[in-house]
């Protein structure tokens, strides 16, 4: 029996960032391989929501509404049979979403955003092909969201918990009632490590009957033993993110400590700061402590890029003081090479044979610089074969076989899901790869835009029609196909009618009436309709629009698709999706990349076998 499981996770990888959630995506990616199981990825493209918001409470709904609106077409290619980060086979939805920080959405809504795009698609998503699991990541938002579809759908849910932030939701009264709801609604609630087990017990004592350990999947295959020749000596390798609460200070201080010992060692840094400010932060204590000659700042590596790092260090370091499981961890030992790590959870229990590495206490860099010391003196002891066999259990035929086992588990003590006639615009299970002319992008902040741009293939980019506010530089050697400022465009056109400017008195009234009677005219039947002035305002800028479109050739083939970056994107172009002029997205700058992507990408490689 074949189990159709719906993975949701906010974490996923995309255009925007490849590495994000790339241990969801290689489970995935293990389940497709198994026969037994079919997975489907809902994840979510944000929509960023400012301040403004308070002066525009509708914005929020109006992303919801564009989605609906996407979903109620019946189009093919809401979900994309092949998305950047997945595989052939593992069709992906990304689903727009308003984001925002929390006095801005407020208090719980990233859950309820979450909840409500997915109940969105569950109206619209075909009958079940088959016995169906809901399976989410993360308690809160994703898993709280998931138990909306999973009751929809009436379909069991399982949830897997990943982040290393849960007391700090638990503590949030908002987030801790979501929370306790998912985990109520919940046939089995799964934790990546022990550690992460334990404190999931201690805060919610009912899931522990319903509470598994389930590691996540590591492509071992991918990180292979290719002898230590090409090793370079006393070389340290770090990957991931260079936060503050991945350990940074901590490892820049240890190796500071162990350059003045050991003046040969070197360190690279694989990975990216969150902001510009972060990074030059991490530099400049790189040159205070005197080691700037002997750290590499690099940029983030595909896999590919990820293990032939590994395949050359001496040593891999894992500074985090809190970690629910550890991935790199593992990949390093999968590539034969020795870590030395703080005892940050689910790292321990990873390291807990001694022949692995070393742990030290969390924060204490003279103790990292001891233990990394150690390390590279006795670096010819560490046995390749041992360090490659500790990890067999996170492999993906292992952790995919447990899965397996436990979604039939559950479907064998669920009742049978309750039969429903397919929506009028049902969408399928597997996804399409549409062609298409042009897309219009709407993205009025341009520095947004051109980021946005940025992330998508030249040749696509040159099929972009963009509606902007704000001109980025940027955007001039975008390659973009054509831009419409939006604010000169909207001014005139408000100008044309009467509407620009302030009312005014008597004399600037009759003035405006000579220069412009027609326009004098249209607003006084404006001011005595039932939409009013605003109303008027809104087709003026509408039919501008229109208009502009219709004249960079973007309108040929009927209306065209629309992607929006943020929320006052939604705001404008709702005319037009109301009037049928534009049609919106199922997603929006991630989507847009997977549906190029889905076109246009080559077929994969042979896998070479597990050595």
């Amino acid at each position: 029996m074949t189990a159709h499981i719906i993975v949701i996770a906010s974490w996923y990888p995309g255009a925007d960032d490849p590495g994000r959630g790339r241990f969801v995506a290689d489970q995935a990616e293990a389940l497709h391989s198994a026969e037994r199981v079919r997975p489907l990825v809902v994840t979510f493209d944000p929509a960023p929501i400012g301040p403004e918001l308070l002066k525009r409470p509708g914005d929020v709904a109006l992303v919801d509404d564009n989605l609906h609106a996407a979903l109620s077409s019946g189009r093919g290619d809401v979900l994309s049979p092949r998305a950047l980060g997945s595989v052939v086979g593992v069709p992906v939805a990304r689903l727009p979403i308003a984001d925002g920080p929390d006095e801005v959405l407020g208090s719980g809504r990233q859950g309820d955003v979450r909840r409500e795009a997915l109940m969105r698609l569950a109206g619209h998503l075909g009958p079940p092909p088959g016995p169906t699991v809901v399976h989410a990541h993360t308690g809160y938002p994703d898993g709280y969201a998931a138990a909306g579809m999973a009751a929809a759908l009436s379909v069991p849910l399982v949830i897997t918990e990943h982040a290393s932030y849960v007391t700090r939701q638990l503590r949030n009264p908002e987030q801790r009632r979501r929370y306790h709801e998912a985990a109520e609604a919940a046939a089995r609630f799964i934790a990546v490590g022990e550690d992460l087990a334990e404190q999931l017990r201690a805060w919610i004592p009912s899931l522990a009957a319903k509470l598994e350990v389930v590691p996540n999947v590591v492509r071992l295959e991918q990180f292979a033993h290719v002898g230590e020749e090409t090793r370079r000596d006393d070389e340290l390798l770090f990957v991931g993110y260079r936060k503050e609460r991945k350990g940074m200070p901590t490892l820049l201080h240890a190796f500071a400590e162990l350059c003045r010992r050991r003046p040969s060692a070197t360190l690279r840094l694989v990975g990216r700061s969150t902001t510009d400010e972060e990074e030059a932060r991490w530099h400049q204590m790189a040159d205070e402590l005197g080691i700037g000659g002997a750290v590499s700042f690099e940029a983030p590596q595909d896999r590919a890029g990820v293990a032939a790092a590994m395949a050359r260090a001496s040593l891999f370091v894992h500074p985090s003081p809190r970690e629910t499981f550890g991935v790199t961890t593992v990949e390093a030992l999968a590539s034969a090479l020795p870590v030395v790590a703080t005892r940050s959870g689910g790292v321990s229990s990873i390291l807990a044979d001694p022949r692995l590495g070393e742990l030290v206490p969390v924060d204490d860099p003279a103790a990292l610089a001891d233990a990394l010391l150690r390390a590279l003196e006795r670096r010819s002891t560490f046995e390749p074969d041992v360090l490659r066999e500790a990890v067999r259990p996170y492999s993906a035929p292992v952790v995919a076989g447990r899965l397996a086992d436990l979604y039939q588990s559950v479907l064998g003590g669920a009742p049978p899901p309750v039969a429903r006639p397919a929506p009028r615009s049902a969408i399928g299970w597997e996804g399409e790869a549409r062609a298409f002319e042009h897309v219009v992008v709407c993205g009025l902040d341009g520095d947004r835009a051109a980021a946005a741009l940025g992330m998508l293939s030249r040749d696509l980019v040159a099929r972009v029609v963009l509606l902007t506010n704000r001109a980025s530089p940027a955007l001039a050697t975008s390659g973009v196909l054509q831009v419409i400022a939006t604010g000169s465009l909207i001014e005139r056109a408000l100008r044309g009618a009467g509407l620009h400017g302030p009312r005014g008195g008597p004399v600037q009234r009759v003035t405006r009436t000579l220069l412009n009677p027609r326009a004098a005219l249209r607003r006084r039947r404006a001011l005595r309709s039932p939409e009013g002035l605003a109303g008027y305002r809104r087709a003026v800028t509408r039919d501008a629009i229109s208009d502009a479109l219709r004249r960079a050739g973007a309108l040929r083939a009927g209306a065209p698709d629309v992607v929006c970056l943020a929320g006052e994107d939604h705001a404008l172009v709702a005319p037009l999706v109301a009037d049928g002029g534009l049609r919106p997205a199922p997603g929006g700058i991630l989507w847009l990349a997977d549906r190029w992507w889905s076109l246009n990408s080559v077929p994969e490689a042979p896998r070479e076998p597990v050595r």
